[in-house]
């Protein structure tokens, strides 16, 4: 028997239908879409900025603690205070410790329970257990966005537990509590959980507050006591050094702006051979192609080395920070050397700190900084000063990058001096080697240094970059600089059997334009130290 259905009955059977299906996934979502919102509004309350509340609490040792700060060390002439903050360059003890002031918020810790690890480190105890060693802390005015505080340290976690800022303002007031948002691995190495890993943790400051925190602390908790103090390196705006005559210009968006630079050089630590008079003339030529400071890094080096950078650091053109190897590693500086040859890419990880704090350091007093080593120095072509040549890479510069990239070409020592610069004396290596490849290197990873704009680079190797102030950045976003315009010469390689080839070398006598200067100075200087 067949049964005909009435078309209107099966139309309205069709509708209802379609709004049942629509009332479902209308519940699904509006439930979805509630647990989300629910789920959105728990996370943001739970980092959302907290005022700390604290007691007002007598300091720790009192006037005897501030008594003893403030006595002069007879043969350095200087305060105890100015001591400490001349090797722990990241402890705030200016700000910890005023003369007037006898009492401290409860929450703020004292020098006598922070956690320090081999001198310059500072251990912070997060959830579960994981621990952070941190090292240094930077205000990052971040231009045309939210300014923020970033925390250079080290963990042996693959993903380290997020802590908490306790931003510090005064002593007295209680800290702002900020949520740490992201730790950015510095390594182009892969994580290994086998050896300490440099972490970039960013956090934000008040937003509209126009001053620079003193101080920072991590800590597990929001308003948890801190075991850790980390001074706040920084300022909202370019001082005059990083400027051609020392002045800030009345417009900063003038493409005519003349620009100088600074040298970041690595953490020394030639502790059982003396490179003293390497490192005068290094120092010297840095000085004759117009850069404005140089920046290095003291492990423990030589008693002739010690010198040379007391001498200049005096004299003002060298600033030295005093660096630690982190813990577990081993601090001793007889040992620096072996660590570093058999260790390798634990000291390949642990050296980004270095790379990293020094340009972030020193932001805020030059725009531009390159790293170089003792063994390294830049070849310009057609610029007589560096800040002629950082002229010209941004005059060609058609967008903002992190950095310009300058390949490398080889300074063999085993090729004898010719010509004038045989009649140099031994100490000044570099003026005397003048021999190069005659090709130029082909681009490869590693052989080359880098100019980096700190407009924009944030995270450093000894390379290249890793991270920008516009997220994760690689050495692709670099411009790179023709060999026509400017290289950087690396004078410790040998180069054997090849180099006695017809044609195979050239000589560059590009940097003997600096060499009266360079001479007069590095012997005055020799003399002086009697090291000659």
């Amino acid at each position: 028997m067949t049964c005909n259905k009435d078309p209107r009955t099966t139309f309205i059977y069709l509708v209802l239908g379609v709004i049942a299906v629509i009332f479902i996934v209308h519940q699904i979502s509006f439930r979805t879409s509630s647990r989300l919102l629910i789920s959105s509004l728990i996370f943001s309350s739970e980092s959302a900025p907290m005022k700390c509340q604290c007691k007002k609490v007598s300091a720790r040792g009192g006037k005897l603690t501030v008594e003893n700060l403030d006595t002069l060390l007879p043969w350095l002439n200087i305060t105890t205070k100015e001591d400490i903050a001349k090797h722990h360059p990241n402890f705030p003890a200016e700000f910890l410790f005023n003369a007037s002031k006898e009492t401290a918020c409860s929450l703020i810790p004292t020098i006598f329970n922070i956690e320090w690890r081999n001198r310059n480190w500072q251990e912070v105890i997060l959830e579960e257990n994981r621990r952070f060693l941190a090292f240094s802390a930077f205000y990052d005015p971040n231009p045309g966005g939210q300014p923020n505080l970033l925390v250079l340290g080290l963990s042996n976690e693959r993903n380290p537990s997020l802590p908490w800022c306790h931003v510090w303002y005064s002593v007295l007031e209680p800290p702002t509590a900020y949520k740490v948002t992201n730790a950015v691995h510095l390594d182009w190495q892969g994580k290994d959980t086998r050896r300490q890993m440099p972490y970039l943790l960013t956090c934000s400051v008040p937003p509209g507050d126009t001053r620079v925190p003193a101080a920072v602390s991590l800590v597990s908790r929001p308003c948890n006591p801190a075991s850790n103090l980390l001074k706040v390196v920084g300022a909202r705006g370019r001082e005059p050094s990083a400027y051609v005559g020392g002045q800030v210009p009345n417009s900063t968006n003038s493409k005519n702006l003349r620009w100088t630079a600074a040298v970041c050089g690595p953490a020394l630590y030639y502790y059982s051979y003396d490179w003293s008079s390497r490192l005068v003339e290094w120092i010297e030529i840095h000085r004759a192609v117009g850069f404005g400071r140089v920046f290095v890094y003291n492990t423990g080096v030589h008693p002739n080395m010690e010198k040379v950078l007391q001498y200049y650091e005096k004299e003002g053109f060298v600033h030295v920070t005093h660096y630690s190897f982190p813990p577990p590693y081993n601090d001793e500086p007889s040992l620096h050397k072996l660590w570093t040859d058999v260790e390798r890419q634990k000291q390949f990880a642990q050296e980004n700190i270095v790379f990293t704090d020094c340009p972030l350091r020193h932001m805020h007093q030059y725009r531009f900084i390159t790293h170089l080593d003792p063994d390294e120095l830049p070849i310009l072509k057609q610029h007589h000063s560096y800040s002629d040549f950082i002229q010209h890479l941004l005059k060609d510069a058609s967008k903002v990058n992190p950095g310009f990239m300058m390949q490398w070409s080889m300074f063999y020592n085993d090729l004898e001096p010719q010509g004038k610069a045989a009649s140099l004396p031994e100490y000044l290596w570099v003026l005397r080697h003048t021999r190069r490849p005659a090709a130029d290197l082909k681009p490869a990873t590693g052989q080359y240094k880098t100019l980096y704009d700190m407009d924009t680079a944030r995270g450093i190797y000894s390379h290249g970059v890793l991270w920008c102030t516009t997220g994760w950045c690689s050495d692709d976003s670099l411009r790179r600089v023709p060999t026509s315009i400017g290289y950087i010469g690396h004078f410790s390689k040998t180069c054997g059997e090849k180099c006695k080839t017809p044609h195979y070398t050239k000589e560059d006598l590009s940097l003997q334009r600096y060499r009266d200067q360079v001479s007069k100075a590095a012997e005055k200087t020799l003399r002086e130290l009697q090291l000659l």
